[in-house]
């Protein structure tokens, strides 16, 4: 049908693919990765902050649109002194399963992350314009716009040449949770993450809850997960913990087995995937805090000689194979990998500041996981293979 269409902030939250929540706003509606209730649970409010940034998070619809225009308002969080121009916010659209066109945005809000807090420099809203090309013969096909996975979005309206209908995936729904290695941050535009490009490889419907910095077995992090459908659910779980010396061994083993019960009342047959820490030298066998010095990260120095029950990565890739292995007889929909098995210590000059991979490293999780999950006969069952 020529002529423009229109779809207000209403309509696109009836084309929103990937996101737990939405929060509606004067002039629109955020996706959310994590559960609004959850926020003012935890003392810091990052969970809420990076669980807004849309990592995974794409609008999918049926149409015959060769251009789409979006009408967002988006926020960036940045160090201060970092340009921002260098950092864009980008928009990836699909079509047939392809990506054709890609829009990098400078605009909007910039929060800049400064030592007593953060300070926001004011931008103006955006429209940003996919040129889809034509639909082969005229015909109408599925369409997904990937948002920013490292900015939170502001969806305002939409325009385009034809009407957009939604268009449910009924793909094998695969819910991931874990940090910035699974939020990926660093990845080259929102299909660049390694779960995004797993999902696609393994034709899986994906929601990611990679959560930067904040994969802490958080109790309303479990709850999101209890209350959403899913047909397969992975936890990577580890490193965030050490990175903020948060447990202790003590207390980490009661966490996950907690993190599990409260998933497991919502999904109690769904096939659920342990997935420990990936290689990271500085915390093999040092415990955290970790520290930053303006460019690459360390483990903090501690000042006690011996502190056996302190977390290093080695024990918590130990303690989770232990709560899959006693869990295994009551439990037996219950898998364990060893993050490893996705990037192990050969693959360290990866890390370029020596805690996060770079898109090659991320390519590299992505293709092991893949071959791991149609390599082992109880993960490809799990995953609907």
């Amino acid at each position: 049908m020529a002529g423009e269409h229109t779809l207000d902030a209403e309509g696109l939250a009836g084309l929103l693919a990937g996101a737990v929540d939405a929060e509606p706003t004067p002039e629109g509606v955020i996706p959310l990765r994590l559960a609004r209730r959850s926020r003012g649970q935890e003392p810091t409010h990052s969970a809420m902050w990076v669980a807004s940034a849309a990592a995974g998070v794409h609008l999918r619809m049926l149409t015959g649109a060769s251009r789409i225009t979006l009408a967002v308002k988006i926020t960036r969080a940045l160090p201060e002194g970092l340009d921002s121009r260098e950092h864009p916010a980008s928009f990836v659209a699909v079509a047939g399963g392809e990506a054709v066109c890609r829009a990098d945005v400078d605009e909007g809000d910039v929060v800049r992350l400064v030592d007593d807090g953060m300070r926001v420099e004011a931008g103006e809203a955006s429209a940003v314009r996919l040129d889809l090309g034509e639909p082969e013969g005229g015909q109408e096909r599925v369409v997904e716009i990937w948002l920013p996975h490292t900015a939170q979005v502001e969806l305002r309206s939409v325009t385009s040449d034809a009407p957009l209908t939604p268009a449910p995936s009924r793909a094998t729904h695969w819910l991931h949770y874990g940090s910035s290695i699974s939020h990926c941050l660093e990845a080259d535009g929102p299909l660049g993450p390694w779960p995004q490009t797993a999902a696609r490889n393994l034709g899986l419907r994906l929601t990611s809850m990679g959560l930067a910095g904040n994969a802490m077995l958080d109790p309303f992090a479990a709850r999101t997960i209890r209350d959403i459908e899913a047909d397969v659910i992975s936890l990577k779980v580890g490193i965030n913990i050490v990175n903020a010396d948060s447990m202790r061994a003590r207390t980490f083993m009661p966490a996950v087995h907690g993190f599990l019960d409260t998933v497991r009342d919502g999904h109690p047959d769904t096939p659920i995937v342990l997935v420990s820490a990936v290689a990271c030298p500085i915390h093999e066998d040092t415990p955290g805090p970790t520290v930053h010095d303006g460019t690459r990260f360390r483990a903090a120095l501690r000042s006690l000689d011996s502190d056996p029950g302190a977390l290093t990565l080695g024990m918590t890739r130990r303690l989770l194979e232990q709560v899959a292995a006693e869990r295994a007889a009551t439990d037996p929909r219950l898998y364990f990998v060893d993050g490893l098995e996705l990037l192990g210590p050969s693959d360290a000059g990866r890390l370029y500041d020596d805690l996060h991979p770079d898109q090659k490293g991320y390519d590299l999780m992505a293709g092991r996981f893949t071959a791991l999950v149609r390599g082992r006969p109880d993960l490809a069952a799990a995953f609907g293979l």
